[in-house]
């Protein structure tokens, strides 16, 4: 049997429009005298203007000051609240005795240099679900410039990008950045842990972040989530409360095609596992070709 190669995502039923919090504070200004502003500042700098274009804001929830920078995707607020990047996800810097990730301090520094050009000010725009089980703050951040924090990181392949419903304003300006950062091999993507592994080549105790590719041997249901195993080698979770981000894709298709998968991966008895939670996070590669 022979397969066509191909790339395709799962694409839902329907599109996602933009979200706006209900509850959320009132604009800091007019989105529309904001944005009237921005044009004028930037006129006299294409380079400026292409930045604070990518993947810009469709309202601000408020403007803050920046206090602390944790990593290049956490900071705390003059006041004491945390904020969490929607988005992006970058490599830990290692609070709590766990060690510094590869380029966690690159990003990091990243961040810290544009918030000290920027007087360490930032306008946000809250995620639909706000806070995070530690109680952060969950907002896509911006400078006065208009420009997307999260798009300066993913140009320079320090983040990459994490969907995490229901906070999935930005998913397909996000992953165009990343795209591209990744077919140049910066940053990250230069690091062999960010390459697409072959299921069968994980070692029993990986953790963390994985990129991972493999054929759907089975396909198994529970009362709570459907389940793909990939070459007997990485068991897929898709938690059933998820299954309206995958609109109308039907699961037992995926049967025999070659995969990839991304998100964080655990140790499960003598597999790993890997939870995928939206369509942005499994792609397929290869379908099989017709008898």
């Amino acid at each position: 049997m022979t397969s066509s190669a191909s790339v395709t995502g799962i694409n839902p039923a329907g599109t996602h429009s933009s979200i706006a919090s209900k509850g959320a504070a009132k604009s800091v200004a007019p989105f529309a005298f904001w944005l009237l502003l921005l044009t004028v500042a930037l006129s006299g700098n294409p380079n400026r203007q292409a930045l604070a274009a990518a993947c810009p804001a469709d309202h601000t929830s408020e403007q803050v000051h920046v206090a602390y920078v944790y990593d290049g995707d956490t900071v705390k607020l003059k006041g004491g609240r945390r904020v969490r990047f929607i988005g992006i996800n970058t490599p830990e810097v290692g609070h709590n005795d766990k060690p510094v990730q590869p380029l966690a301090q690159a990003a990091r520094t990243s961040l810290v240099r544009l918030l000290d050009e920027n007087n360490h000010k930032l306008w946000l725009q809250h995620g639909k679900q706000q806070h995070d089980h530690y109680g952060r703050l969950l907002a896509h951040a911006f400078l006065e410039n208009g420009e997307n924090i999260a798009t300066r990181l993913l140009r320079q392949g320090l983040a990459t990008t994490s969907v995490i419903p229901p906070n999935i304003w930005g998913e397909h300006c996000y992953q165009q950045l990343e795209n591209s950062a990744r077919a140049a091999r910066l940053g990250l993507w230069a690091l062999d842990d960010y390459q697409s592994h072959d299921a069968r080549s994980l070692p029993p105790d990986t953790r963390g972040f994985r990129i991972v590719k493999g054929r759907v041997t089975a396909i198994r249901r529970s009362r709570h989530n459907i389940w793909l195993d990939l070459d007997d080698s990485l068991t897929v979770q898709i938690p059933l409360k998820n299954l309206a981000n995958f609109g109308t894709f039907d699961f037992d298709t995926l049967t025999n095609q070659v995969i990839e998968v991304r998100g964080w991966i655990r140790p499960d008895r003598n597999k790993s596992r890997l939870k995928v939670q939206h369509p942005a996070a499994l792609v397929i590669i290869t379908t099989p070709s017709k008898p």
